[in-house]
């Protein structure tokens, strides 16, 4: 069930939930990243997850990577692709 904001829009996750195929925003800046899961269709999705890399911990050069340190699993390493708008 998707949890909705109170502008009506489903809420912002934290990437770590992230799967391949879900859009990402970072709220923050390139050398601070702070990521969240937003919708695809949102004109301020800046990158798609491909794939999770978090078992080998590195992305192929090809793909932008974000790891989250942290959490009950540990860390997770997330392979990206800039989203054209």
């Amino acid at each position: 069930m998707t949890r909705l904001a109170d502008d009506g829009k489903p809420q912002s996750e934290i990437a770590r939930y992230a799967v391949a195929g879900d859009c990402l925003e970072n709220r923050g800046t390139h050398a601070k990243p702070v990521i969240f899961t937003i919708p695809c269709t949102d004109t301020k999705a800046d990158y798609r997850v491909m794939f999770s890399a978090t078992s080998q911990g590195k992305c192929p050069p090809e793909f932008d990577e974000y790891t989250e340190r942290g959490g009950r699993n540990g860390n997770t390493t997330l392979c990206m692709t800039p989203v054209r708008h």
